[in-house]
């Protein structure tokens, strides 16, 4: 028993607060370049009238990340995009909680369609080796993010959330992860 609490207490370190680290320092080491370059990019063109025909290749592996990461940190925090217009109609708890759940699910097929369609996009990538126009840049370094980050980290948040809202749902079971509110 005891190895069993303790594997259990290190899977969720890895899921709740490191890997959450790590897809925060990949966001922020995303940012940073692609602020820069598109920084330099609006001042050497529209300033010293010199464009860089190269900055939209490399902004673009920064771009990918930072959109790709950011999706799945929303999925981690729970905090991606929707309409809560269900919990304002219906008044019932359990029924709010059933439409969650229902939509959870959706989600969670629409992740694991992404998920593979972004693994066969990176093995695609991987045989053909894409490059860009003007450096001759391997996309793969932008485009992997739709496998890893959106797909891998992205499904398996969506997955958490999809078996907390059944635990709720059917077993009356606590939420594993509450999102903090602003």
């Amino acid at each position: 028993m005891h190895v069993r609490d303790r594997l259990s207490r290190v899977l969720s370190a890895l899921t709740f607060r490191w890997t959450p680290k790590l897809m925060w320092f990949v966001l922020l080491g995303a940012c940073v370049p692609l602020v820069l370059l598109i920084f330099a990019q609006v001042w050497l063109r529209y300033i010293l009238h010199l464009p860089l025909l190269w900055v939209e290749e490399v902004a673009i592996v920064p771009a990918f990340w930072m959109y790709m990461m950011g999706a799945a940190y929303a999925a981690y925090e729970r905090s991606h995009i929707k309409v809560d217009i269900m919990d304002i109609l219906l008044k019932s708890p359990q029924r709010r909680l059933l439409i969650r759940f229902i939509a959870s699910l959706i989600t969670l097929g629409l992740a694991m369609l992404f998920l593979w369609w972004g693994y066969q996009f990176f093995t695609w990538d991987l045989k053909m080796n894409p490059q860009t126009m003007t450096l001759r840049f391997p996309m793969i370094y932008g485009r992997s993010s739709f496998f890893f980050g959106a797909g891998i980290l992205g499904g398996f948040y969506f997955w958490v959330e999809t078996i907390d809202l059944a635990r709720q749902l059917f077993w009356g079971k606590a939420p594993l992860f509450e999102r903090k509110e602003a």
